[in-house]
């Protein structure tokens, strides 16, 4: 309840002290907005295109490059001198150490100087927006004015299979054990519990397919995009330079009948497939 509390504090510019009773929500007005000094606002935003794992033209891509990119571009953007950063904060999971050498290095990339610390952080599927709220903290504390919040990752370069080094005793306890079950399998556990069948999981996949078709085909992408250009080498070793400016995942010609032809991803008779 005291999160909520905070929470709507900040939504409506009224902090709460401990005790008062919680703001009730309520629609927003066309007016201005209340402001308050303890307010902490984002600025801007942008993301490279989301490329498909090993195959599409990233994957030979390394994450630094990708977060410089995004880094250099938001920088540019706001006219901002990357000495006047008090922070930056990077979320990532798949890379040694929640990807700390690989971050600094995209810090340097950008021309951002060592004078700026720089700190990662592993919430798994939450990383980036884990970033976000420990750069809201900082200046919400006052330890500084101006933060860089990110997130990256490369799904093709990463070694996903390697847990680490894990202590035998897990088998001990069951949910250290569960630790260590798939995604995949995960989702089929979901889909069991909460009773989401095949059919709804491809209706909801053939609903998002189309929302992106369109957005894409309009446009609504490309303010937010960063192009990169890259190397990318195919079968034969060959090497070309590309630049990469649309997701890549987008499939406009996704159909309920070519969903249903997919078998299920994780196990015999599971409702999770490669286009769901």
């Amino acid at each position: 309840m005291r999160r909520l509390q905070v929470v709507l504090g900040h939504l409506t510019g009224h902090p709460q002290c401990r005790g008062e009773p919680a703001p009730e929500a309520a629609p927003c007005l066309s007016g201005a907005p209340q402001v308050s000094a303890e307010d902490v606002v984002v600025v801007h935003g942008r993301r490279t295109a989301i490329g498909r794992g090993g195959r599409g033209g990233f994957k030979d891509t390394t994450p630094d490059e990708l977060l410089s990119a995004v880094m250099t571009a938001v920088l540019r953007d706001m006219k901002l001198s990357p000495a006047q950063l008090g922070d930056i904060c990077v979320g990532n999971v798949l890379q040694p150490g929640a990807g700390a050498i690989m971050a600094r290095i995209a810090q340097f990339l950008s021309d951002i100087p060592e004078t700026v610390p720089l700190s990662t952080v592993n919430r798994q599927c939450s990383s980036g927006l884990q970033a976000v709220a420990n750069i809201a903290g900082g200046i919400r504390n006052g330890s500084y004015d101006i933060g860089m919040a990110c997130g990256v990752e490369s799904m093709s370069l990463a070694d996903r299979g390697n847990p680490g080094n894990i202590t035998s005793r897990l088998v001990e306890k069951e949910k250290a054990r569960d630790c260590l079950i798939p995604m995949g399998i995960t989702s089929e556990n979901v889909a069991e519990r909460f009773g989401i069948s095949r059919e709804k999981q491809d209706t909801f996949a053939l609903a998002s397919q189309q929302k992106a078709a369109r957005a894409q085909s309009k446009g609504c992408f490309q303010a937010e995009i960063v192009p990169v250009t890259t190397t990318v080498h195919d079968d034969k070793g060959t090497e070309r330079s590309i630049t990469v400016a649309q997701d890549e995942g987008i499939r406009p010609n996704t159909t309920m009948e070519g969903l249903a032809k997919l078998k299920p991803a994780f196990k015999k008779g599971g409702s999770t497939t490669a286009g769901n």
